[in-house]
């Protein structure tokens, strides 16, 4: 192992497989790159991208297992090695997609699928101030201890893959204090930073983050959080709404029929977490499915439409988004330019909205400029982290997640390749 890991340290380029399933569980996103260097000198060209569905008998075990209510250790334990063998295949059908034998990979990088996210808050049983599910704590004391799972068992990829495979990003963040995401803020940092420019990368996908870079900045200069629900709502709300015909809401059409209700609208723009403090992190278990639930049966009491509904709800998300930006950037730095990623990407509607919702000089484009597919960006991510960790440098951003220090985040696990 200890061979292995200093050829992959020496080893320059390095052909490195980026693996990604994200909150709205749509499928697994592989992400096929040739990284050179490491730190602030990485370089990285996107051979090959593709996204692999979840079968929807597979997505629904899945969006069960992130619900206390429906999940179990035992459904959790097995899915942790089916997906492991599902990212496996990705990862193969990706270097055929490249035309590259899994043989000449030299390394994989899994974010795996997140069931559960706790980040370092305290929550109160039947707190009046979430509208989230409260957490059961694990001891008789009134919270919860600061933890994360995301399953996709790496030595299933590697043993199916024979490729060393790095994973489970989050929890060295975590263990050092901090919230365990953004993770994406140091490959924002590595990529996008500009001596005369100040860029803001947005990613919307479930969950909408940012990385907010000032012109010249340090690492330790970088703002990095997460502004709230991306696609989550939409797609909780198209799904409940279309009897699950549908996940999400396909280039913004539904929500471009509908009007925008102001009432509905404030009420979520008081949500708590918007005017919580950076760092900080959020997901489904704040803005998953028992929010959209509650969302919809009020909705429907006031007598809003399904149309209005969805129109809301995305202007919601452009919202927290823009008001992210004042509230926590704009106070201090001048921005000149958004740079998007992710799903939300596709949604004209949303994209439509923020862009109202933004100062007229912030000019808005997407990774593809910089020759980053927008859909690719996250998988691409993870390729990168798991070349820093094999590199043996430190891969968060504390000042983004919280963390008292840099750490290496990711656990290695050798293929059967490396011996």
């Amino acid at each position: 192992m200890v061979h292995e890991l200093l050829r992959l340290k020496q080893k320059d380029p390095k052909k490195v497989i980026g693996l990604m399933s994200g909150t709205s569980v749509d499928g697994i996103d592989a992400c096929l790159a040739e990284i050179s260097g490491s730190g602030i000198y990485t370089k990285a060209k996107i051979l090959a991208f593709g996204t692999y569905p979840y079968h929807e008998s597979v997505r629904k075990i899945i969006v069960e297992s992130c619900n206390p209510e429906t999940s179990s250790v035992d459904r959790i334990c097995q899915l942790n090695f089916y997906l492991g063998k599902l990212f496996a295949d990705a990862a193969g059908s990706i270097a055929k997609k490249a035309q590259i034998p899994i043989a000449e990979i030299d390394l994989i990088g899994s974010h795996g699928q997140t069931v559960c996210h706790l980040p370092g808050l305290i929550v109160k049983r039947n707190s009046e101030k979430s509208t989230a599910k409260p957490v059961r704590p694990l001891f008789c004391e009134m919270q919860y201890i600061p933890s994360t799972l995301q399953i996709g068992e790496p030595s299933v990829i590697a043993q199916e893959t024979g490729v060393t495979t790095v994973a489970d990003f989050r929890p060295a963040d975590m263990a050092a204090g901090g919230q365990g995401a953004p993770l994406i803020s140091y490959v924002d940092f590595i990529l996008f930073r500009d001596k005369e420019t100040g860029r803001a990368l947005q990613n919307i996908g479930g969950i909408a983050n940012v990385t907010f870079l000032p012109p010249g900045c340090s690492p330790e200069e970088v703002i990095a959080f997460d502004t709230g629900p991306g696609n989550m709502l939409i797609d909780c709300l198209i799904e409940r709404i279309t009897n699950n015909a549908s996940h999400f809401d396909e280039g913004g059409k539904f929500a471009a029929k509908g009007k925008i209700n102001d009432t509905l609208l404030a009420v979520l723009l008081s949500h708590p977490y918007l005017s919580k403090q950076p760092p900080k992190t959020t997901g489904r278990e704040e803005f998953g499915k028992c929010f959209a639930d509650k969302l919809y049966y009020d909705a429907m009491g006031l007598g809003i439409e399904h149309v209005d509904l969805i129109a809301t709800v995305t202007a919601f998300t452009a919202h927290t988004i823009a008001m992210s930006y004042r509230r926590w950037i704009l106070s201090q730095y001048n921005l000149s330019e958004v740079i998007l990623s992710g799903g939300g990407t596709h949604n004209t509607t949303l994209i439509k909205f923020l862009t109202q919702y933004l100062e007229p000089s912030v000019k808005i484009h997407t990774t593809g400029t910089f020759r980053i597919a927008p859909d690719a960006k996250e998988a691409l991510a993870f390729a990168i982290l798991a070349n820093e960790t094999v590199s043996g440098n430190s891969n968060n951003i504390p000042n983004a997640t919280g963390a008292k220090k840099p750490v290496i985040m990711g656990k290695i696990v050798s293929g059967k390749n490396a011996f």
